[in-house]
């Protein structure tokens, strides 16, 4: 019986789709199944009797094979452990081992068994996935589960002034986050740690000058062959000269001589700038987040505003549209109107602004 079972577990060793090797306590090769001759293209025969590290293990491996192999000779075993072997052609094959005390049928341990995976085409495609990475156009990073820095590639240190070596290895928001956006990054990366992603989120890098630089960020969640969620990778767009330009349009609408609002698409203002208050006596805090149409135009002008407002959100522009609006006192001061879509950086309407001209002097000389 005992015969017999072993040679069943011969039979299902050989015809394994996994590359499964056996030495005994001298190291010497003494298992090679089929898809072991498959992948490294050494049949059994050259194989047999041959010691595994000193013949088939590249110089660079030989220490830390070897040592893998002592430990599970004394009962310590390995699992996921990779190491190249070179083929009879000359290749380097990648694989991935699992080193399994072999026993006799008192519990002696005889040898070792290895289980291994080919992992040649994963190694190569996640050598391609770096140099994607380190040549992308756009800041890249990456943590693991410990918020600590393991992927910076070069525009990252372009954009930030700090080296690959400056960064890995260390904690990316204890490090290098404003304080008044640590909170608020660590919560994107934890719950991309949990398998929530987060487009577009914008925040400061502390470049190594000091300087401040502004990021858009999406942050994906890196996982594992298996599925299992090991890291972040931030695949960043320096938004800093953008950013820039938004504060200098919101200072040149702050500080025009008309009057200027915004709405974004459902109607709420968004924008209101000083010309606007002097003609209305509504500061900002009053009419920031409240709705324009509904609160401020006059009942048998709502809707003629609403739809001009309407035609804008859907890119049909008006100009010199004529409304009267009620200030904070009571009074109406008529205003003439140029109603223009506001984009987003891809296209995209979120809002109108309205570019206003008080014409109450003129309306009243012309009645």
């Amino acid at each position: 019986a005992r015969i017999a079972q072993e040679r069943e577990y011969e039979k299902l060793i050989d015809t394994a789709n996994a590359p499964i090797f056996g030495i005994d306590v001298f190291g010497i090769v003494n298992v090679w199944n089929q898809k072991a001759s498959d992948v490294t293209g050494y049949t059994k025969t050259e194989v047999l009797g041959q010691k595994l590290v000193e013949e088939y293990i590249t110089d660079d491996y030989k220490t830390s094979v070897q040592e893998v192999l002592d430990k599970a000779l004394m009962g310590v075993e390995m699992a996921n452990y990779e190491f190249p072997i070179i083929t009879s052609c000359g290749q380097q094959v990648d694989i991935l081992l699992n080193a399994t005390s072999r026993r006799d049928e008192t519990g002696s341990i005889i040898g070792v068994i290895g289980i291994g995976q080919d992992i040649t085409a994963r190694i190569a495609q996640e050598k391609e996935y770096v140099r994607l990475i380190e040549t992308a156009n756009a800041p890249i990073f990456g943590i693991d589960v410990d918020g600590i820095v393991n992927v910076w590639n070069q525009r990252a240190s372009d954009v930030t002034g700090f080296t690959k070596e400056d960064v890995i290895g260390t904690k990316l928001v204890e490090n290098y986050i404003t304080d008044s956006f640590k909170d608020s990054v660590q919560g994107v990366l934890t719950r991309a740690l949990e398998g929530i992603e987060e487009s577009n989120f914008e925040f400061p890098l502390v470049t190594k000058s000091g300087q401040q630089v502004d990021i858009l960020l999406n942050a994906t969640s890196r996982r594992h062959e298996s599925g299992a969620i090991i890291g972040v990778i931030g695949i960043g767009q320096d938004i800093t000269a953008r950013i820039a330009q938004e504060k200098e349009y919101e200072r040149l609408i702050d500080t025009a001589n008309a009057p200027i609002f915004g709405i974004d698409e459902h109607g709420v203002v968004n924008v209101w700038n000083h010309k606007a208050c002097d003609l209305t006596f509504y500061p900002k805090e009053d009419v920031i987040g409240h709705k324009l149409v509904e609160e401020f135009i006059t009942d048998d002008y709502k809707e003629s505003v609403q739809e001009v407002l309407t035609k804008a959100l859907q890119g049909q522009e008006m100009a010199n549209f004529e409304f009267p609006i009620i200030t904070k006192s009571g009074k109406r001061v008529d205003v003439l109107l140029n109603a223009t879509s506001r984009r987003d950086e891809w296209g995209n309407i979120v809002g109108v602004i309205g570019i206003g001209q008080d014409i109450t002097a003129r309306i009243a000389s012309e009645r």
